[in-house]
């Protein structure tokens, strides 16, 4: 599929709104705080109720699971995005990074899997960034302004077998986009909800013009390629699935310890 999620990460890690003092501030990696879980306790005779029930509500309210590949003219890497419930959770593998964000607060983790550390931002410094942004660029930053809806071309074209519908759009800083759109997707309505989860996210953040809004979209992206400033990147959807997702997978493992600047001797 094609949000582009990691790119909207790094949008947010390293956007440099200006510092109190009017001076441009350095600002350190992404990331922030939130876990949770939750029990349950049947017993006796509710046990045979409660089974039936449970396993019809984990039906219900499914996770989404979307797997897509990246590609420009030097590599190509994987991401794999899970959304569970207000909670989203990237894995890159490729650079052994995953991102954990709660969708309501902003605040979010960054776990670096080789040496089993984290990093962690709170929302709050994000909205301030935003603000103090907003004060300088007098509403001249086109990254802030609300994204159009991607346009039909009128076109059709088969991507893997499937027919598509292309769409176009533009955004901040003069990226462009093609999306290939399959109508006929399965289950595209329940998919269709995770993804208004992500375009929500989106808006009321500081990237808001960085992708079209995906949940507006007739049908489920299986295919984009974006263009800035004369560079190409393919975007291929692998796989999404609508399944449970444990949701010790939202929160830091005991295992990992705060990240520390290393301290160069002189």
């Amino acid at each position: 599929m094609l949000l582009r999620i990691c790119k909207i990460f790094w949008f947010a890690r390293f956007r440099q709104p200006p510092a109190r003092d009017g001076r441009a501030a350095r600002l350190d990696f992404l990331a922030g705080l939130d876990a949770g879980g939750a029990k349950a306790d049947n017993r006796g005779m509710l046990t045979k109720i409660c089974i039936p029930l449970l396993a019809v509500a984990i039906a219900a309210r499914a996770d989404l699971v979307l797997e897509q590949q990246f590609s420009d003219a030097n590599r190509t890497r994987t991401a794999i995005l899970k959304l569970h419930d207000s909670k989203m959770r990237l894995d890159q593998p490729d650079v052994a990074m995953s991102v954990i964000v709660d969708l309501n607060t902003r605040d979010s983790y960054t776990l670096l899997t080789t040496n089993k550390t984290f990093l962690n931002r709170f929302g709050s410094e994000i909205r301030w960034e935003m603000s103090e942004e907003k004060k300088y660029s007098h509403g001249t930053n086109d990254l802030d302004w609300p994204a159009a809806p991607a346009v039909d071309t009128g076109r059709s074209e088969k991507v893997n077998g499937r027919e598509t519908e292309v769409f176009t759009w533009s955004g901040a800083h003069g990226v462009t986009e093609t999306l290939w759109v399959d109508k006929a997707f399965p289950n595209y309505d329940a998919i269709r909800a995770e993804l208004a989860k992500m375009d929500w996210f989106n808006d009321a953040g500081p990237h808001r013009n960085a992708q079209p809004p995906l949940s507006r979209l007739p049908g489920m992206v299986v295919k984009s390629v974006s263009a800035s400033h004369g560079r190409l990147t393919t975007n291929t959807l692998v796989s999404v699935k609508l399944k449970p997702v444990d949701p010790a997978l939202f929160e830091v493992p005991a295992d990992y310890k705060p990240w520390k600047r290393e301290t160069k001797r002189p």
